[in-house]
């Protein structure tokens, strides 16, 4: 017997279009001044009906107590009733500067929260994490400010980035790069600002934790490869460890990353991606609750 066909949603992976942290808070956290720009590298979430009481399976390798999807799920109040089995199968590399899991948790709680107004999903997703709520859309590029929860819609802009992840694990990652900030390191925002109303990208993409992330061999390394492959502009994706380059085209793309050697960490070609697709989550939360209208 053939097993009933897959509602699918994809969530999409993120590069950061510049990064400058302003100010250390009172509180703790740290005010930022950010272009979030989604492209088309994507996670899968694949739900399937099984006439049993529903079964999530995280992705391979995520341990339990650091799954967003499953905190944001456990946020749906009628999850006793819901049926089939969901997987989350993981394209995004991990801990990798690229928002996989905050997509990821995004998507599940349009799963969990279907009849949640806009401000109520953005206060949740802003407690799981402060990427979360820019994957709720409804736009696939934003200026994010304050702790990076507050957005700003952004027009479309088409671009291409070359990816390259090294091998590479820091524990802790974020929390340590953020205690390892100096007074150098911050800045007031005014280039990631200028570079949304300007009609060219500035010469360097800012990047408060390039500092610390190029003191790692392997970061350097695959951040060297890249402006050695014919890249003019290049960065780290959020805290990293993924380093990109911009293209304009396709072609262009494709030739850094020819030129780019393997050795220097996975390589990756994206071009931007719109906001997520609210009616494949839609779909699927329906159909968790054993509806199909």
């Amino acid at each position: 017997m053939s097993r009933p066909a897959a509602l699918v949603a994809f969530a999409p992976a993120k590069v950061n279009l510049g990064l400058e942290i302003v100010a250390r808070r009172p509180d703790g956290y740290h005010e930022i001044v950010t272009v979030l720009q989604a492209i088309d590298l994507f996670d899968r979430f694949e739900w399937r009906e099984t006439g049993r009481p529903f079964i999530y399976y995280g992705p391979v390798g995520v341990p339990p107590e650091v799954d967003l999807v499953a905190r944001a799920l456990a946020r749906a109040t009628d999850r006793d009733r819901w049926t089939g089995e969901l997987r989350v199968i993981k394209q995004i590399p991990a801990a990798a500067g690229l928002g996989g899991g905050s997509s990821d948790a995004a998507l599940a709680l349009r799963l969990a929260l279907p009849d949640a107004d806009d401000a109520t999903l953005a206060d949740d997703a802003a407690q799981l994490g402060s990427d979360v709520p820019f994957f709720l859309g409804p736009t696939g590029r934003a200026l994010a400010t304050g702790t990076g929860t507050t957005l700003a819609p952004l027009a479309p802009s088409p671009l291409w980035v070359v990816l390259v992840t090294p091998t590479l694990e820091i524990v802790g990652k974020t929390a340590a790069l953020y205690r390892g900030l100096l007074p150098d390191d911050f800045s007031d925002g005014s280039t990631v600002r200028a570079s949304v109303t300007s009609r060219a990208w500035p010469p360097e993409l800012p990047n408060s934790f390039l500092r610390q992330l190029l003191d790692r061999p392997e970061v350097r390394y695959a951040y060297d490869c890249l402006w050695r492959a014919g890249a003019t502009r290049v960065t780290a994706s959020g805290a990293g460890p993924t380093v990109f380059a911009l293209a304009a085209s396709r072609t262009e793309a494709e030739m850094i990353a020819a030129r780019t050697p393997t050795c220097a960490g996975a390589i990756r070609l994206a071009r931007s991606a719109d906001a997520p697709d609210r009616d494949a989550a839609g779909r699927m939360a329906l159909a968790l609750r054993g509806r199909r209208d």
